[in-house]
């Protein structure tokens, strides 16, 4: 399952079945965006109402992601630190040895942590990457259209 697999299936639990498939009417469902001209009207093929996307609000949601990680994996990391401290101290003892199985298991989460925040940093960045591009093809486009008057 990729990770924005996982996240829709937490936030539209009713879109799957028990087995993890798609239900039949998220199957036929059209999950495709229409342009808001598309179907006529007074607005149409010259884009009606316009979106904007505000790509310094996605900047600075990465950016947070970014310190949001570097803080984590230094808490980890100490934590980690501390448990084999712990761990070693206690050798001999059963309690080493349960010691030892919680290392491994925050370890293993600690990174798969690290990967989703890194993963959501890098969708954040790619989607103000994409947004900035298509607005300025866009405007190139547009401007060639007409000449360059607004």
């Amino acid at each position: 399952m990729t990770y924005d697999q996982g996240w829709d299936r937490r936030l539209n639990p009713f879109r799957y079945n028990a087995d993890g498939t798609l239900t039949n009417a998220a199957k036929r469902q059209n999950v495709t965006m229409e342009l808001n001209s598309a179907g006529g009207g007074a607005g149409r093929g010259r884009g009606g109402r316009q979106t904007s996307v505000r790509t310094a609000a996605l900047t600075k949601a990465a950016k947070a992601l970014e310190d949001l990680r570097g803080d984590t994996d230094k808490v980890d990391q100490h934590a980690l630190s501390e448990t084999d401290i712990a761990s070693s101290a206690l050798h001999g003892w059963r309690t080493a040895d349960a010691l030892g199985t919680m290392h491994r298991r925050w370890a293993d989460e600690a990174v798969n942590l690290s990967k989703l925040l890194s993963d959501a940093t890098m969708k954040l960045h790619n989607a103000s990457n994409s947004y900035d591009e298509t607005d300025h093809a866009e405007k190139s486009r547009m401007d060639s259209l007409d000449g360059g008057r607004n």
